[in-house]
């Protein structure tokens, strides 16, 4: 097998942003936990474990499909456990689904850097940065986070009902309020 190109693995990571892109506004647009971004990253990791393994088998040709599967595969399920770890869940959200999947992608630049594969991790890197970063600004624009927080709802309530707003009295230290 010919090692890829730096086209060919640009390629196949822009379909991965792209492919993980649209089951992300999807998601998104039904404001489920595992939204936009998160989706992304994890077609990205997706798309970068299965490259490493692809470039590991042209890199080394001496060494069994087996040896660099088994590899992957334990990586992939042990940094799972750790993304699980970052994922906190609540009454009202759940939380750290970016971070996790941040974390999985990480792992598979940290495969790439380990077999040698600079360029694919560089891209790699970049995409997740461009995911993380410039992507975030686009989904708190046209998918803002929905408010359940009834306090709000709670206090104009009372207004309406003439019991006047909610609020502490200003003598009231912050900590107590």
């Amino acid at each position: 097998m010919a090692p890829l190109t730096a086209t060919e693995i640009t390629t196949r990571l822009a379909a991965a942003l792209l492919a993980g892109a649209l089951v992300g506004l999807e998601r998104e647009r039904k404001h489920r936990p595992a939204g936009f971004r998160t989706m992304i990253l994890i077609s990205l990791g997706s798309c970068g474990f299965v490259v490493a393994g692809l470039s590991a088998l042209s890199a080394f040709p001496d060494t069994g499909q087996a040896e660099v599967s088994r590899i992957l595969q334990g990586l992939m399920s042990g940094i799972g456990f750790l993304g699980a770890g970052a994922v906190i869940q609540n009454k009202k959200a759940v939380r750290g689904l970016t971070t996790a999947a941040a974390v999985w992608v990480t792992a598979a630049l940290g495969a790439m850097c380990g077999i040698g594969q600079f360029v694919l991790a560089g891209i790699l890197a970049a995409f997740t940065l461009f995911t993380l970063i410039v992507l975030e600004r686009v989904e708190e624009r046209y998918f803002p986070e929905p408010d359940f927080d009834n306090h709000d709802q709670s206090a104009a309530a009372s207004e309406l009902k003439g019991e006047g707003p909610r609020h502490p009295p200003e003598s009231t230290p912050p900590a107590n309020r």
